[in-house]
């Protein structure tokens, strides 16, 4: 397929899952287009602990290489995105724009790949790059939902509360009106009072187009969508699998042994719960627990860990301490390559379709990742922690939000089984 080098496509992710429903929705433009753009990746908002970002930032840019061609891999931390967001306060939006431009080194853009979430660099790539075409490629591996399902309404304050947050409202607009006139008092050149740019920082971005894998599986009803390829999400997860060659060049490779010695496995894909404020550390540790000792344990059995890139270490350190008490063996997917990993690629290479492996393996999921395993690889996963661990240990805030993820999220499933049935030849479904 072509490059046309003319123009560029500037495609921004914060994690891994995000990285591939990007490409895949890369791959599905240029197909459609008979040719392909210049690219450049922007990594943005890790929202991980401070010592892992950087192997984060570089995870995200090997998996990357190994999935498209980039003319360019720009991080934009957390810094210079408070910075940039000072500056679209401060000065409004075409002076941040321009900072941002200045920072990737970008000049023009026919296309912007972007997730779904309300961001900051969202708005500024939007205002940045204002004639660009604006994909939205979803959230996690193609999923879309309303920009209120992960919110959690706030409680009114009482008394003086909602009149300070007007206050401070009113103060930052007042500010700006001052600093402005003075500007002109001084003789600086300015043009109109920038609008009340604080209330767009959380806009949507207003998509052109829309490339999802599993749609309408939550709160938004879409119609207006590009299906993506499941085959293109198989296709770089395997690719990704480098990353498990890279680890074992540098020794660190203990699933291997430890598969071969187990009669079960039970493996536990995690969440950061605690680290985002929805439970306590010791509460997360404890459900986790009790979430894979319904499914396993004892002689013989293997745990393995896989950690989300957003989990603290102190938590996954303490997970797999506890944890021992009751497996045989328990492996820590925890160096600097598999952390970071999509446990869908783990999987893909030593789980395969039909194989022994698969045969004596459990899946427990805290999260939307095992719609991925259900929809692209068909490994049923045990969902969540159920509703009494949830009310007993999740925050008062988020209690209601988790209980309906919870309910969404077996519905999506109990979705997938069936269209999964149904697509299989009459002969497999009988057998």
């Amino acid at each position: 397929m072509s490059v046309d080098h003319s123009t560029s496509r500037i495609v921004a992710v914060q994690g891994t899952a995000q990285l591939t429903s990007a490409i895949a929705a890369m791959r599905a433009a240029d197909r459609a287009a008979g040719s392909t753009q210049a690219n450049h990746l922007i990594i943005h908002d890790l929202l991980c602990p401070d010592e892992r970002a950087q192997e984060f930032v570089d995870c995200i840019g090997r998996l990357a290489q190994l999935g498209a061609v980039w003319q360019s891999i720009h991080y934009v931390s957390a810094e210079t995105l408070r910075q940039l967001s000072t500056s679209a306060l401060n000065d409004g939006w075409s002076e941040a724009a321009a900072g941002l431009r200045q920072c990737i080194g970008v000049g023009t853009a026919a296309g912007l790949f972007l997730g779904q979430n309300l961001l900051v660099i969202n708005q500024l790539l939007y205002r940045a790059y204002p004639d660009a075409v604006r994909a939205c490629y979803g959230d996690g591996i193609g999923l879309n939902f309303s920009n209120d399902y992960y919110r959690v309404p706030v409680a009114p304050r009482k008394g003086w509360g909602v009149v300070l947050l007007s206050m401070r409202s009113v103060g930052g607009r007042l500010q700006r009106n001052i600093r402005h006139r003075i500007r002109r008092w001084r003789g600086i050149a300015q043009g109109p009072l920038p609008p009340y740019t604080e209330a767009c920082l959380t806009k949507p971005v207003p998509f052109d187009r829309h490339y999802l894998l599993l749609a309408n599986l939550f709160d938004e009803r879409r119609d207006d969508f590009i299906q993506l390829e499941a085959a293109d999400f198989r296709d770089l997860f395997t690719a990704y699998g480098a990353e498990i060659e890279r680890a074992a060049s540098h020794g660190c490779n203990p699933l291997v042994a430890a598969l071969a010695q187990a009669s079960s496995v039970v493996v536990l894909l995690t969440s950061n719960f605690s680290e985002s404020g929805r439970m306590t550390l010791d509460g997360e540790i404890a459900s986790c627990l009790e979430i894979v000792l319904r499914v396993g344990g004892g002689p013989g059995a293997l745990l393995v860990i896989k950690p989300h890139p957003r989990d603290g270490r102190e938590k996954i350190d303490r997970l797999a301490t506890e944890a021992r008490r009751h497996f045989a063996e328990v492996v820590t997917l925890d160096d600097r390559w598999t952390f970071h990993l999509p446990f869908e690629s783990v999987f893909a290479r030593f789980f395969p379709p039909g194989s022994a492996m698969r045969a004596i393996t459990q899946v427990v999921c805290t999260s939307s990742a095992a719609l991925s395993l259900e929809y692209l690889y068909e490994q049923p996963c045990a969902l969540g922690f159920g509703a009494p661990v949830v009310r007993r240990r999740f925050a008062e805030a988020w209690r209601s939000r988790r209980l309906l993820h919870e309910a969404d999220l077996a519905a999506a499933i109990r979705l997938i089984r069936t269209r999964a049935t149904s697509h299989r030849p009459a002969s497999a479904v009988s057998s």
